[in-house]
């Protein structure tokens, strides 16, 4: 061979397949700016919070687990087109290791072209999205240009090896086929496809016993252990419906003769039995990409946009301190002390006293036996009572209940209680009223079970009750403590940072167990929820990349596939007009397949995440409910756009 011979015929086998080659070298450079990008964030956020840096690590993991199985997937495609092309050169003379050199050249030149392009875009990009990023965790944006070598070698030798594998891959395919089979690979897939009962049934069990998790389980820490359960259930469903359960259909619709023996139903179903042996793969993966970007980024967004309701349910007030003292005098007097020497004063003061503990429900109630272990509590779904005084009840609240021993004000504040007496311990309660004052609001966030909160006629009952759960918790036992929560005058953000600080240095002396201040939560709250949102439309734009590639790669494909059947049914005697209704008809099923099936995953996904941002303390449903329909829509706007541009390439193939 001449110098130079396979270089210029892989340039050239690039250039003539360009409608398929341009698109994919496309995504392999987004998607190395994308990894470059992320690893590069990562590195500049180090000073940040963990949860920051913890969300951008996961979105390193990620990204660079699916652009390496995204770039080998839809290199399969490239193969798929050219290994004729291949089988011809093989005929030809071209020997089987002359092909492996071809394919090594053709594959360098894609991998300089990522590298170079996609480091470039990734350089430029990289400042729009740290911008990006700090706007969404309220921090401050450096105007600073800086590279990240780090990433850039990280990025670099990821998609090496990735494009390394790709080559060995194509070489297998190429190097144990013979030349006829090469030439013969576009019709490999012509054979009809059998009607598997067996297969389809287990993925419809499959897709509704996930779908029956999600919808049924209404205890978010059992819905937290079994979320990921139920994902790998739609998955697997998904798949087998998608290549076992559309062709079952389809036949069982061809055997129907009053449905099936009339011109566009003889048409679409029988060019969609053959289509969906050859696509289902590619359509279950677009299903899969589409429910992952809807479920990824109305979750997100929810969480970001319902920040303040979080916020308000955790924290009522700009200051809570919490004391192991049962004297509520001496702790109001510790703090005043605290706000005087900062020239602040409080208003709006909730001090109260009151024990927490938790009890496994049980026919009689909730009660308990045994030694509270953490094993109970994962598996024997407890729930936590917050108990306090009537006393500091009516104080805090400025209300005049009274109660008679043995009655209690019941708040539900997670879960529901429907008798009209309460066993707890050793106590039994009558139910005196039911009452809905926000008491539990803050403390419900460290349990992921029910949380009730409990006011007792007195003092006395309170500490009965204290006796009662150390006797049976031993070392797990609580103790009573005594919470303040109030607002600062003046309010603002430098005053309640400097009043926080003094309150954590003299918490030693005072007996203060915990300082929580509004404005840190807030803070919290912004990076971990906006560093989610972040990766979440990250990587959702990186799936609707891959999406949209799949996508363009199957038209093409049908599109080839189908040139041919719309000549001999032109020859048949069908009118254009006829044959180009049934083509459009089984496009449109088939397009717009993956994404109602997408809808309905979203569909039945809902309560399962709504009952997981339950211990977030995000209650907002109509806020959730809002995010996940306009993110439906927005996204559906999107993937009909991009079936408009991927149906023209389809119809300008079959016209040709």
């Amino acid at each position: 061979m001449r110098k130079g011979f396979f270089p210029r015929l892989a340039l050239s086998g690039i250039r003539k397949n360009r409608s398929i080659y341009y698109p994919y070298i496309l995504t392999a450079v987004l998607t190395t700016a994308m990894m470059y990008i992320i690893g590069s964030l990562q590195n500049v956020t180090t000073d940040y919070s963990g949860t920051l840096a913890f969300s951008l690590q996961l979105g390193i993991v990620v990204t660079s687990i699916f652009s390496v199985i995204f770039l080998f997937y839809t290199n399969s495609f490239l193969m798929r087109r050219r290994k004729k092309e291949f089988g011809l050169y093989n005929i030809l003379g071209m020997e089987k290791r002359h092909l492996a050199r071809l394919l090594l050249w053709e594959t360098a030149l894609m991998l300089l072209i990522s590298l170079v392009l996609g480091l470039a875009a990734g350089v430029l990009l990289d400042k729009l999205m740290h911008m990006l990023l700090t706007r969404l965790v309220g921090q401050s944006v450096s105007l600073t240009f800086a590279l990240s070598p780090g990433s850039m070698r990280y990025t670099a030798v990821l998609v090496s090896l990735t494009f390394v594998l790709i080559w060995v891959n194509s070489v297998r395919q190429v190097y144990f086929a013979r030349p006829v089979e090469l030439l013969r690979s576009a019709e490999v897939g012509e054979r009809e496809p059998k009607a598997r009962w067996l297969l389809s049934l287990l993925g419809l069990a499959a897709l509704g016993a996930g779908y029956w998790l999600s919808a049924t389980v209404k205890d978010a820490a059992v819905m937290i252990l079994f979320f990921f359960v139920a994902v790998l259930l739609v998955i697997a469903g998904t798949y087998l419906l998608f290549t076992s359960g559309s062709v079952t259909l389809l036949k069982a619709l061809r055997k129907n003769r009053r449905y099936y023996y009339k011109p566009d139903h003889f048409i679409s179903v029988s060019g969609m039995i053959y289509r969906m042996r050859q696509n289902a793969v590619g359509l279950a993966n677009v299903c899969i990409l589409c429910t992952m970007v809807l479920v990824m980024v109305f979750s997100t967004l929810s969480l970001w946009l319902g920040m303040e309701d979080t916020l308000n349910s955790r924290l009522r007030s700009d200051i809570d301190v919490r004391s192991a003292s049962t004297d509520v005098s001496a702790l109001e007097a510790a703090v005043d002390e605290t706000l005087r020497q900062a020239g602040a004063s409080r208003e709006d003061t909730w001090t109260y006293r009151y024990l927490s503990f938790s009890a496994l429900p049980s026919a009689e109630g909730f009660v308990s036996t045994v030694s509270f272990t953490e094993s109970d509590a994962l598996f024997g779904a407890p729930a936590t009572f917050q108990v306090m005084p009537l006393e500091d009840y009516n104080r805090m609240l400025g209300r005049s209940e009274t109660l008679l021993p043995g009655e209690v004000l019941l708040e539900c504040t997670r879960g529901n209680y429907e008798g009209d007496t309460l066993r707890l311990l050793e106590e039994t309660f009558s139910i005196k009223a039911r009452i809905s004052d926000g008491l539990g609001a803050g403390q419900a966030l460290a349990s992921i079970y029910d949380y009730y909160c409990l006011v007792v006629d007195s003092m006395d009952t309170l500490e009965r009750l204290n006796r009662q759960q150390q006797s049976v918790y031993d070392s797990y036992a609580s103790d009573i403590r005594t919470t303040m929560s109030f607002y600062l005058s003046p309010a603002s953000p430098e005053l309640s940072q400097a009043v926080a600080g003094l309150l954590r240095d003299g918490a030693q002396e005072n007996g203060f167990i915990s300082v929580a201040e509004r404005r840190e939560l807030r803070e919290n709250l912004m990076t971990l929820y906006g560093g989610l949102l972040f990766v979440g439309l990250f990587l959702g734009l990186l799936f609707i990349m891959a999406m949209i590639l799949i996508i363009y790669y199957k038209q093409i494909t049908e599109g080839y596939e189908d040139r041919e059947r719309y000549r001999i049914m032109r020859k048949v005697g069908l009118s254009r007009r006829e044959i180009r209704r049934s083509i459009s008809s089984q496009i449109l099923i088939v397009f717009f397949l993956p994404l109602a099936a997408a809808g309905l995953h979203v569909t039945f996904a809902f309560p399962g995440i709504v009952t997981m941002f339950r211990a977030l303390s995000m209650t907002n449903v109509t806020l959730i409910a809002g995010c996940a329909l306009g993110s439906f829509a927005g996204f559906a706007v999107l993937y009909g756009a991009v079936y408009l541009l991927t149906a023209r390439v389809y119809y300008r193939i079959v016209s040709e």
